[in-house]
């Protein structure tokens, strides 16, 4: 029999108790006779363990994790949600494939992918319970394969029971049918810090490989073979995921500050946990309270994995903090150029996968979205953003406490309508005090080349420019660097050409 916990010591652990789904009695696996199974249930997570540490370079926290969830594929169908497995390593030969080898032995059916080729082969093989084993995820999930929205699709639906995809299948009568499939089942991501949209990777439990030479190497011909472990396990899983239904059922106390989404993710291992002897379920307990403190930290630190439109609206209003401060209204062309500049790997021309700078259309369909509309400037001679367009957004995503910037306080009233740069004034000495803005905002170590850069951002068309003629040759290279299309292109060239400089 497994060592139980009494109730009454949960408040002194900091557990809640107040889910009136949550058992409170002491939960176990059936007392089941070893002489009439041939082995004892409740030892079968330490058995996995063992042998999972004999082969696999990793942590004893992460080998007991994947023990739970190697077994949680065996009885997934009755659970209410699946966590992803995330495998990665950012050191070669760590043994990804080799751990995804193990799960497809010791886990249930399951299908190795290293492509994704469609998604009706996807949601088939969901629909037949098959755990989803991507390898190289970094490569076949790149944001560039027209094929990984509808793998992410497959997976993010198939995370809950109930989850459902559909697809159009070949029919002998009329063509083609609409067939609805399943898409509940285990996957697990390998590959090297995997490029997963934000929503996805918080249904992940992370898991990271080092290589090590403890470990005895996975030579399958002969594991089939002659090791005992493996064999004997190979035969007892199934047998005990045709036991484990009722004592899986009660859901076990998380603590406090596992809740929401985090406790969908670790409240299947949780399960799984509480049939096992030994400390099972109070280590799965700390490593979720882990978890959720990780998370936390990351999102402090700005290292949470956000989606491209939260990444706008945090890099706008970074921009209004320190370039637009007392701007009601910044055009679009002005904005695009100002963000292309300032985050290039994710507007600019530096993005991965070919995608090109942003566009003007582009932005406003993304802000659209998050519920900014655009509109125009108090002459009706610009489209742009109003401060007071984001104001909702950025109070309901809290994106000033994750800057940890003062947001800025530009007069809104309708006398103080003023652009960032919208032409009122285009005298040689607006120039002078632009530069001179922008260089108060401008950390000390940038160079002088990066000032410019940034003055030449904050134009917004050609006619922001009074006199060409007035400007330096290291501006008008600055203009080129930043805007590099058209017309602002044609003027640089012309202005440099007739000072014999050769562009």
């Amino acid at each position: 029999m497994i060592a139980t916990m009494n109730p009454a010591d949960l408040g002194s652990m900091g557990l809640i108790a107040d889910d009136p789904f949550i058992s409170d009695d002491p939960v176990g696996m059936p007392s089941l006779s070893n002489a009439l199974y041939g082995f004892d249930p409740s030892g079968l997570a330490n058995r996995i363990f063992r042998l999972l540490k004999r082969y696999i370079g990793a942590t004893d926290d992460d080998l007991k994790m994947l023990t739970l969830w190697i077994m949680h594929t065996w009885v997934f169908a009755s659970l209410y949600t699946t966590p992803r497995l995330l495998v990665t390593s950012i050191l070669p030969g760590a043994g990804k494939t080799t751990l995804l080898e193990w799960i497809g032995h010791l886990g249930a059916k399951s299908e190795m992918l290293s492509a994704i080729s469609s998604a009706s082969l996807l949601a088939n093989l969901a629909d037949q319970g098959y755990t989803l084993l991507v390898d190289e995820a970094d490569r076949s999930l790149r944001k560039d394969n027209p094929l990984a929205a509808d793998f992410i699709a497959v997976v993010n639906t198939g995370y809950k029971k109930g989850g459902s995809r559909t697809i159009q299948e070949p029919d002998k009568k009329h063509g083609w049918k609409v067939v609805r499939k399943s898409t509940h089942a285990p996957a697990v991501f390998a590959g090297n810090n995997p490029d997963l949209p934000a929503d996805t990777r918080q249904r992940c439990i992370p898991v990271f490989l080092y290589p090590s030479d403890e470990v005895e190497e996975s030579d399958w011909e002969m594991i089939e073979e002659d090791d005992a472990e493996y064999l004997d396990l190979r035969h007892d899983l199934p047998i005990w995921a045709e036991t484990a239904a009722s004592a899986i059922k009660p859901r076990p106390t998380l603590p406090e500050s596992v809740k929401g989404r985090y406790r969908e993710v670790w409240l299947p291992l949780a399960r799984i946990a509480q049939t096992q002897s030994g400390d099972w379920l109070d280590t799965v307990r700390r490593l979720s309270a882990e978890f959720v403190e990780q998370a936390k930290t990351d999102a402090d630190l700005g290292l949470a994995n956000d989606s491209p439109h939260i990444v706008l609206l945090k890099d706008i209003a970074e921009l209004w903090a320190t370039q637009w401060r007392t701007c009601t209204f910044v055009g679009s062309q002005q904005m695009c150029d100002a963000l292309a500049y300032g985050n290039p790997t994710q507007w600019g021309d530096q993005q991965p996968g070919g995608f090109r700078r942003l566009t003007t259309k582009r932005l406003a369909s993304m802000l659209k979205k998050a519920g900014v509309e655009a509109s125009r400037n108090r002459e009706r001679t610009k489209r742009g953003y109003r401060f007071t367009a984001f104001a909702q957004a950025w109070k309901t995503l809290k994106i000033w406490e994750a800057l940890k910037l003062e947001p800025p306080t530009p007069d809104t009233g309708m006398d103080a309508d003023a652009d960032a740069s919208d032409g009122s004034d285009t005298s040689d000495a607006s120039i002078g005090s632009t530069l001179e803005g922008i260089s108060a905002n401008v950390s000390k170590n940038d160079s002088e080349s990066e000032r410019l850069e940034h003055w030449a951002a904050t134009l917004s068309t050609t006619a922001d420019i009074p006199d060409w003629t007035a400007l330096s040759a290291a501006q008008l290279h600055a203009i080129r660097k930043v805007k590099h299309t058209g017309l602002w292109l044609n003027k640089t060239t012309t202005e440099l050409n007739r000072r014999g400089i050769t562009v």
